[in-house]
């Protein structure tokens, strides 16, 4: 079964690229959710109306195989890999997500709660999908809160700052440290060198 990269960034697909080839499909549809729930965030004008649709996404995850709602492709991607851990994530970025819905102004405590929750989902599911332990959850709240400064840069509170924290080396997490570089603002050869020496 393969993804569609479709709605990912080129950077993002190069981040899928050195995920191992068991989950990269599945990591590859994990960020395509946290895309689509930033864009359900970002269109959305009444509070109540992105809870309706993220209520509607929780529901059709934790529906049983034959009960989902038909004809949207990306449910359907999720739906087919069966795997709990992929689906544990998508439902705690949705948690996540919710939580901007919620508030009419971000404040540093809920960009912080926010961002946790976030870089788990992402960065623990993809670790999770491969039976492995995350790593200190620094590099997953920076990326997490570094990612949101750019899609809403108006949105942030003044004084909003974000740590920038030590990455880890091993070949495992070069996906994740890619995603760090990348809300860093780390773009071609550069991002392309992390990549290839995690340096």
């Amino acid at each position: 079964m393969t993804a569609s990269f479709e709605q990912l960034s080129p950077p993002q697909r190069l981040a899928v690229v050195y995920a191992p080839a068991k989950v990269r499909n599945a990591f590859a549809l994990l960020l395509q959710f946290d895309e689509r729930l930033s864009d359900i965030v970002s269109r959305v004008s009444e509070p109540m109306i992105g809870q309706l649709k993220l209520a509607w996404w929780r529901d059709a995850l934790k529906a049983e195989q034959g009960q989902r709602p038909k004809g949207e492709p990306l449910l359907s991607m999720l739906a087919e890999w069966e795997q709990p851990e992929l689906t544990a994530a998508a439902l705690a970025l949705l948690d996540a997500w919710e939580m901007l819905l919620m508030k009419e102004h971000w404040s540093d405590a809920l960009l912080d709660r926010f961002a946790t929750a976030r870089g788990e989902a992402v960065f623990g599911g993809y670790l999770l999908l491969q039976q492995k332990d995350a790593p200190e959850g620094g590099i997953a709240r920076e990326w997490a809160k570094r990612d949101l400064a750019e899609r809403y840069p108006n949105a942030m509170p003044d004084g909003f700052s974000v740590a920038t924290e030590a990455l880890p080396g091993r070949r495992l997490f070069r996906p994740l440290t890619l995603l760090v570089m990348m809300a860093r603002g780390v773009s071609g050869p550069r991002l392309v060198w992390h990549g290839l020496t995690g340096r």
